[in-house]
């Protein structure tokens, strides 16, 4: 039941607060402009992610008495005191543009205290024959995956809708992981109960959930960089603590009746898309002779949005994608282990890069085609 209502808790507070917030922005002039990469239409209210982060606070704010009969209150203080000074370092770069060094030495220090705390990679459970790691590797292991994570889901926010869908199809597998597939124990090494992480799982989808309303196309807000990195950071903690619960209970984890192999692909899985497309993106770049970091118009939604997809029906088709190999994921997950499974994903992101590549100059000529015909009917 604490789940529904944190559920619905988080939802109803951006319901409430968000056409609050949107009107103070355009009282005061917070707007972010179009222009260049940014092909959003004339200029729509920032930091939308604000709000998003008020309301999953006041749902894990409820919920703490609770969550305090499995977890240290002090330990749950800190990881939403690291959750909250991430969210300020997004409003300032949203209201005043940080430079992309300072911003990367502020996330790092955040994910140092994350990993002090317990939130790290110190196993790979079996992957090319690697168990328990020594600190300094688990530490820049950790340190790494939060970066990729955080700049994956940073650089997805280019269109209405994608990434609050993006998020959603990462956190809801996590939820339903955590809350009914995880065996009803506490004893794992690691920070946070399988309560803990079901509460801050369902707290975020009811907040997200509930911002779609107003970010769907046509959206009346933007998450922002206060949102993108807030929620990247959250994600990236739900996906290692699942890494952790999902590798020390080994085949203890049935889905469906199957004891699941993998324990780092099938979580890594669940973020595929975005993952495939950042490093798509990056590599191609470098290919260029450009900057990976140098903004371009190389996404995925961007090549949809090129075939003449609205920005709904680039996020849905995304979003299918994410489901679909999400689904994959886990089934082979329970047949194949990691030091097979993470080899197959290798090659399916090959084949994601040759089919979007493919898929995209076909449609392309299609409606040139389309539009050569027009023109002599004309």
């Amino acid at each position: 039941m604490i789940l529904f209502y944190c559920f619905l808790i988080s939802l109803l507070v951006v319901f409430f607060v968000m056409p609050f917030f949107i009107r103070l922005m355009l009282k005061y002039n917070v707007l972010d402009s179009s222009g260049g990469r940014k092909i959003h239409k004339g200029e729509k209210v920032n930091i939308g992610g604000a709000v998003i982060f008020l309301a999953f606070l006041t749902s894990y704010i409820i919920a703490m008495p609770q969550i305090s009969q499995h977890d240290s209150i002090d330990l749950m203080i800190v990881f939403i005191a690291i959750i909250s000074c991430i969210v300020i370092v997004g409003i300032r770069d949203d209201m005043n543009s940080l430079t992309a060094k300072n911003k990367l030495i502020i996330e790092i220090i955040a994910i140092m205290f994350l990993c002090a705390i317990g939130i790290r990679i110190d196993n790979l459970y079996g992957f090319l024959g690697i168990y328990s790691l020594p600190n300094w590797i688990s530490y820049s292991i950790t340190i790494f995956f939060y970066i990729v994570i955080l700049n994956t889901y940073n650089l997805i926010d280019g269109i209405d809708g994608q990434s609050a869908t993006q998020a959603l199809s990462v956190f809801v597998p996590l939820l339903i992981f955590f809350a009914l597939i995880v065996p009803d124990k506490t004893s794992v090494n690691s920070f946070g109960s399988i309560y803990f992480w079901s509460i801050v799982c369902v707290s975020i989808i009811g907040a997200i959930i509930g911002f779609l309303k107003f970010n769907w196309e046509p959206s009346r807000v933007f998450m922002g960089d206060t949102g993108s990195i807030s929620i990247g950071m959250i994600l990236a903690s739900v996906m290692i603590a699942a890494i952790q619960y999902n590798g020390a209970y080994g085949e203890g984890i049935l889905i469906l009746g199957f004891p699941v192999k993998s324990n780092i692909g099938v979580i890594t899985s669940l973020f595929f898309i975005p993952l495939a497309d950042t490093l798509r993106v990056f590599s191609h770049r470098i290919l260029k002779g450009h900057s990976p970091l140098e903004p371009d118009k190389s996404h995925i939604h961007h090549y949809l949005l090129r075939t003449g997809a609205s920005h709904a029906e680039s996020a849905l088709i995304v979003l299918s994608f994410s489901i679909i190999i999400s689904t994959i994921g886990i089934i082979a997950s329970t047949i194949l282990d990691d030091n097979i499974f993470i080899p197959l994903l290798i090659l399916l992101y090959i084949l994601y890069v040759y089919t979007l590549s493919s898929v995209t100059k076909s449609r392309i000529k299609t409606m040139k085609k389309k539009r050569l015909c027009q023109m002599k009917l004309n």
